[in-house]
């Protein structure tokens, strides 16, 4: 991860359109107005930390300091049939994108192209509403931790 293409705190946040759990289009750049967006990458729903993460977020986040709210919006490697099914299982109150081919995820340098099988970092990233990443934790096997805590801790810092 240490790759100069990494997007990091300080950049612009790849824009993209992915289609959530009911077949919607949903348009980053259009979701920015007047809020911040929090985006969480995960692998495949049968991964038990990632569902726990999940579930935290569930919960909801706190406001920025100039209150604005931080909506939370799901990134799975799935098929829009697997991420309905794993929205309604967990309970979700917010929306899971299908990223199927791994095009977000590749964008945010986010595979693992190591294993046999490529698969997603736990990631998530802070979005302001100019499109600037404030806020970026992810979780990779004996490297760094994502810790919810943290999360809301950096959110109460951002202005």
């Amino acid at each position: 991860m240490d790759n100069v293409n990494v997007i990091r705190t300080g950049f612009f946040a790849p824009d993209f359109s992915l289609p959530d759990a009911r077949g919607d289009i949903f348009h980053l750049k259009d979701n920015l107005r007047d809020k911040f967006i929090c985006l969480c990458f995960f692998p495949d729903g049968g991964n038990e930390k990632a569902n726990n993460c999940l579930k935290e977020l569930n919960q909801g986040l706190p406001k920025t300091p100039a209150g604005l709210p931080v909506d939370v919006v799901g990134i799975c490697p799935e098929r829009i049939s697997h991420v309905a099914q794993l929205r309604e299982r967990l309970k979700l109150a917010f929306p899971i994108l299908a990223d199927d081919r791994l095009a977000v995820a590749t964008k945010y340098h986010l595979v693992n192209t190591s294993s046999a099988k490529p698969a997603v970092y736990f990631s998530v990233f802070v979005i302001d509403d100019t499109n600037l990443v404030r806020y970026r934790a992810s979780e990779i096997p004996g490297l760094s931790k994502y810790s919810f805590d943290e999360l809301k801790s950096e959110i109460a810092k951002l202005i």
